[in-house]
């Protein structure tokens, strides 16, 4: 709740009033009372002055207060010093990973830095590699520049920047080229401050193993303890949007976490399976935006789900909780006919929202 800043006319009515209430004596020796409300006077100027000087305090205090907490604090303003007492910096802007298939008609290597193209956007090989005559081969590639630009889906077609004599295509893998996104977003990285207030480091608790995959990049995460047997770490981890992470991905997570772990951590990090939920939905009225708000609610409903429980375990999916979202936007006369049951998921499933099928209502 924030405090209400009364309006400078307030203010300046309040200097009218308090000076009006005080006695002067003249030079002459009479009594004078001094009327701030009178127009063209000099008191009614120093009533504008004072009202004007006054809201400025106030608005100073109040942004001053907001800035002073976390909840509220700007990135232009004491955010970025509320992540320095808590060591949580912000993300950067990342560059897509992933790997290009290069075949050739002769043997060959495809040196360090060799740049491919696709759409305008350049990537470079990270490392050396041989591809035997009339064969494939893997070549891991680094976007030249940050952002969403240097992300590739699975298959498509690339080139060389400078051909080289003998190789014959160039095709993003099935993975795709991803990873690539811009500077994080003021929310998140306020909410990764927020986590690491509630949650402080504690050596290798299910808190931190989250705080490390989410400062590597992934948007949600379910710690396993066990998951491969005793002393063992399952990172169970997914992007924003709930698609499952390229195995470039998760090499960069694993690498990170690796880094900050506790020296007897074993952990492994593992790619979330994605689980698309497809309804058939009987909507009643059954209109085009009924539909429209029905979809846009559900979609970030199932992501809000996360990997498994969130909490190191399976989860469910409950059959009232999407009536419930349903209801929310398009009133309570609508019929979910699948799924007719909760769904359980797995400790390293996340569901997101798959083909709604609109029903005609009974």
């Amino acid at each position: 709740m924030s405090i209400p800043i009364p309006i400078p006319a307030t203010l300046a009515q309040r200097f009218a009033a308090g000076l009006a209430q005080v006695t002067f004596t003249a030079s002459d020796g009479t009594s004078v009372t001094l009327d701030a409300t009178a127009p063209g006077t000099l008191e009614e100027a120093l009533s504008v002055l004072r009202a004007t000087g006054d809201y400025e305090t106030y608005v100073y205090m109040r942004d001053l207060g907001l800035e002073l907490m976390v909840t509220t604090a700007t990135e232009n303003g004491l955010l970025p010093q509320h992540a320095l007492v808590w060591k949580v910096p912000r993300l950067g802007a990342s560059a897509a990973v992933g790997n290009f298939v290069v075949t050739a008609s002769q043997a060959l290597t495809i040196p360090a830095g060799t740049l491919f193209t696709a759409g305008g956007v350049q990537w470079a090989a990270n490392t050396a590699t041989n591809i035997a005559a009339n064969a494939g081969a893997s070549v891991a590639v680094t976007a030249v520049a940050t952002g969403t630009a240097g992300n590739l889906a699975a298959d498509t077609t690339a080139q060389l920047v400078s051909p080289i004599a003998g190789v014959t295509s160039v095709t993003a893998d099935q993975s795709g080229i991803a990873g690539g996104a811009p500077v994080e977003p003021v929310e998140s990285w306020r909410a990764r401050i927020i986590a690491a207030i509630r949650a402080p480091f504690g050596g290798g608790t299910d808190a931190d193993y989250t705080r490390w995959a989410k400062n590597a990049g992934s948007a949600y995460v379910n710690v396993v303890r066990q998951w491969t047997g005793l002393g063992t770490v399952g990172v169970m981890v997914a992007m924003s949007g709930g698609v499952a992470p390229t195995p470039a991905q998760v090499a960069s997570i694993q690498s990170y976490i690796d880094g900050v772990r506790p020296v007897r951590g074993n952990v492994t990090v593992y790619a979330a399976q994605i689980v698309p939920q497809n309804l058939t939905i009987a909507l009643n009225p059954n209109t085009v935006a009924a539909q429209a708000a029905v979809q846009a609610a559900l979609a970030p409903f199932f992501l809000s789900l996360g990997i498994g429980n969130g909490s190191g375990s399976a989860g469910t999916v409950y059959v009232e909780a999407i009536e419930g979202v349903i209801s929310s936007v398009a009133g309570n006369q609508n019929d979910l006919q699948v799924p007719t049951a909760d769904v359980a998921l797995a400790a390293n499933q996340m569901a997101t929202l798959g083909t709604i099928t609109w029903a005609n209502p009974s």
